[in-house]
């Protein structure tokens, strides 16, 4: 697509199922500006930060991450503690991406950029400490830590063949034996895994939700009990949260709303059946003759908005 592109063969390479590839950015947009070659050409650049989140997430009904005892509650916020995500951004997304602080995407009714919380913090020395604070210690002396009771403590993420995920899958295995933690890993397809996932079946699981409109409530569809095995693959369940939830959807947008969707932040990292990572970042381009392209936040048709200007071409 990229070649293409450089070739005047393509018009843009733009919208939900273009943007310009990761590996390409350094060229195109160095440090976040449109490179001179290309400005010099009336090619126009455009970032967006996506309404969309990457997420992990932990099984509720798992004997091992599961469970909201305080034990299993520190597992998971250490495992999430543990998490490098400006190594993933930097590497991985090639930039292309924001640290998420909550379920709430960019661009929706209830984000607030002002929120900061523990879902973005990188800090593998409190980790650790939780871990030893709730006795997650190596019992055995052979170099992982253990489970309180003494039997072997192992993290099985599930995930998919494709290079990209084996990248993703090399971090994650580095910041776990950075305090200790094993991790094993269930390869399947992508399909196959959202079966299980479904199921209860998986443990640990990575993957990423893009909102279908504005309103912000839609992210807790993941932390809400009555979609246990639905939309909300953790099987979370939290009383005040579900009444939050249906609280929510009876209220007018204004104060009383948004308090509603800062208290839901904060139970939702308090008690962590999910790690929401980062928010992506699309970069699009198109040539000066490409009319009226903007990329949609809340869906995948642009076409019909885009046109040609013949008269903005160069002669053949």
């Amino acid at each position: 697509f990229w070649l293409s592109f450089l070739n005047g063969q393509l018009d843009a390479i733009a919208g939900q199922t273009g943007a310009v590839p990761g590996e390409f950015l350094t060229v195109a947009m160095p440090n976040g500006k449109l490179a001179p070659f290309l400005a010099k050409r009336g090619i126009q650049a455009q970032r967006q930060v996506n309404s969309d989140s990457g997420l992990v997430y932990y099984n509720m009904e798992d004997p091992v991450v599961g469970g909201y005892t305080p034990d299993r509650i520190a597992l998971r916020r250490a495992i999430n503690l543990a998490q490098d995500m400006d190594t993933e951004i930097r590497t991985i997304r090639r930039g292309q991406a924001i640290p998420a602080q909550s379920p709430v995407s960019p661009n929706l009714y209830g984000y607030d950029p002002a929120f900061k919380s523990e879902n973005s913090t990188y800090d593998p020395a409190r980790a650790k400490a939780l871990l030893d604070m709730y006795g997650y210690v190596d019992r055995d002396g052979d170099g992982w830590r253990d489970l309180p009771d003494g039997k072997p403590l192992v993290i099985v993420r599930s995930t998919q063949p494709e290079q990209v995920n084996r990248e993703f899958d090399t971090l994650w295995k580095k910041n776990l034996d950075a305090i200790g933690i094993k991790t094993t890993f269930n390869v399947g397809k992508w399909a196959e895994q959202l079966k299980s996932a479904r199921a209860g079946k998986l443990q640990v699981w990575s993957l990423s939700s893009s909102a279908a409109d504005p309103d912000g409530q839609g992210a807790f569809q993941r932390f809400h009990g009555p979609q246990a095995g639905s939309q909300n693959l953790a099987r979370f369940r939290n009383a005040e949260l579900d009444a939050i939830y249906d609280r929510m959807q009876s209220l007018p947008d204004g104060p009383e709303r948004l308090e509603l969707f800062r208290r839901a932040k904060q139970i939702a990292v308090a008690f962590a059946p999910y790690k929401n990572t980062v928010h992506r970042i699309s970069t699009d381009m198109w040539y000066p003759w490409v009319v009226g392209f903007r990329r949609p936040l809340f869906w995948q048709e642009w076409w019909h908005m885009v046109d040609i200007d013949p008269s903005k071409k160069p002669p053949k």
